[in-house]
C-alpha cells in the first residue's frame, strides 16, 4: 500500500476553490529538468499524464472522475491524495533529485486536507484508532480514503468507517478495498470464533483451545525478551488468585523462537496456569506468524478473553481491564 510520504511536507495552504465542472490538473513549477506529472488509481491504472516543459506551465483536459483516493506522481515522487471533480493547481519549486528540498502549494484539495484532520495521531498499531466523532463530518468515499490512509489493523474502526458510506459510492475503489478489509478483519473481531490453536505444554502435551470449551479462557501472548510482557504477567497473578475457579482458565503462549528461553522463563516466573509455546516465534513486519494472523495483533503483550462458546469476548486487555472483563462475563 502507498503510504503518506514525503510530499506531505510540501502541502501549502489552499487558496481559491474552483467550480465543480470536472477534474483538471494545472499549474506552474520551477524545476531543474522537465518532468512528468501523472495520476493513477490505487490499483495502478493510469488516469492521466502530462509532461511539464522547461517553462513549468502545464494543464490537462477536464475529465469526470469518481471522488476517491488517487496516486499523484510528480516525477519519481508519489503521494496518495483525495481528488474530486475540481481543478487542482500545483505551483512552486520541485527538486526531483532531493524532493525534501521542494516547496509546493496546492489549491483545489480542500476535501483531502479536511480528511487529513482525522488521521490517527498514534503511530503504534496497538493504540491507533479513528475518532468516532468523524461520523457525519466527511462525505462518501472520504471515509474509505481515511481508512486506506490510516492503515489501522483493528476491525472496529474500519467497520465504523464502512458504515458511513452509502450504496451509491460502493463501486469506488477505496470502498471495494475497505469492504474486503473489513471482511478479512472480521475473522478476529469481537464476537468471532477464536482460532483453535494447538501448542505444546512444558510436559510435551499438545493443548488445544477447544479443550476448554464451556469455560472462560484468558489468553496472554508474550515472550521472554519482552519486558512489558513480563510486567503484565506479574499483574495477572493477583487477578488469577482472586478470580480462579472451575469456569476460568488462564493460558500464556510464549512467542519465543528458542524453547530454552521459554523454559528458563517458566522456571523464573513459576506461574500457576497453562503455559504453552509457539515455536514460530514473534515476527515483526509483513510476515506475521500463524497466531498473529489468526488473532490480528502486531505487538506484545496481547491479551484477549474467549467466552464459553469459544468466541472472542474482549481484545487488547491490559492490567485491571482483565479483572473487569472477567467479572462482567461472569455476570452476563
Amino acid at each position: 500500500m502507498l503510504r503518506l510520504g514525503i510530499m506531505l511536507l510540501f502541502w501549502g495552504s489552499t487558496i481559491s476553490v474552483f467550480a465543480q465542472t470536472g477534474f483538471r490538473l494545472s499549474g506552474k513549477l520551477r524545476m531543474l529538468n522537465p518532468t512528468e506529472i501523472r495520476v493513477e488509481t490505487i490499483n495502478g491504472e493510469s488516469l492521466l499524464a502530462v509532461q511539464v516543459p522547461r517553462d513549468g506551465v502545464f494543464a490537462t483536459d477536464v475529465m469526470d472522475i469518481k471522488p476517491d483516493l488517487y496516486i499523484l506522481w510528480i516525477g519519481t515522487t508519489r503521494q496518495a491524495v483525495y481528488l474530486t471533480n475540481t481543478e487542482v493547481s500545483i505551483k512552486g519549486y520541485y527538486d526531483e533529485m532531493k524532493p525534501e528540498n521542494s516547496s509546493l502549494s496546492f489549491s483545489g484539495i480542500d476535501d483531502f486536507l479536511e480528511l487529513l484532520k482525522w488521521m490517527p495521531a498514534e503511530k503504534s498499531q496497538k493504540k491507533k484508532t479513528i475518532n468516532p466523532e468523524v461520523k457525519g463530518r466527511l462525505r462518501g468515499t472520504m471515509y474509505s480514503a481515511l481508512a486506506y490512509l490510516s492503515e489501522i489493523e483493528a476491525y472496529e474502526p474500519n467497520q465504523m468507517l464502512l458504515e458511513q458510506i452509502t450504496g451509491e459510492d460502493r463501486d469506488a475503489l477505496t470502498v471495494q478495498w475497505l469492504t474486503k478489509r473489513v471482511d478479512s478483519l472480521a475473522r478476529f473481531a469481537v464476537g468471532a470464533q477464536a482460532f483453535d490453536f494447538n501448542y505444546v505444554d512444558p510436559e510435551g502435551n499438545m493443548v488445544r483451545l477447544s479443550d476448554f470449551r464451556g469455560k472462560l479462557v484468558l489468553i496472554d501472548f508474550w515472550a521472554s525478551w519482552c519486558g512489558s510482557c513480563r510486567h503484565e504477567m506479574k499483574s495477572l497473578l493477583p487477578i488469577y488468585n482472586d478470580l480462579k475457579g472451575e469456569d476460568l482458565v488462564f493460558i500464556s503462549i510464549s512467542l519465543d523462537k528458542r524453547e530454552k528461553d521459554w523454559r528458563k522463563m517458566l522456571e523464573m516466573e513459576n506461574l500457576p496456569w497453562v503455559m504453552l509455546w509457539n515455536k514460530e516465534g514473534f515476527t515483526i513486519g509483513d510476515a506475521p506468524n500463524e497466531l498473529q494472523k489468526a488473532y490480528g495483533f502486531y505487538g506484545i503483550p496481547f491479551i484477549l478473553l474467549v467466552d464459553k462458546e469459544g468466541k472472542i469476548l474482549k481484545r487488547g486487555l491490559r492490567g485491571e481491564q482483565v479483572r473487569e472483563a472477567i467479572l462482567k462475563a461472569r455476570w452476563e
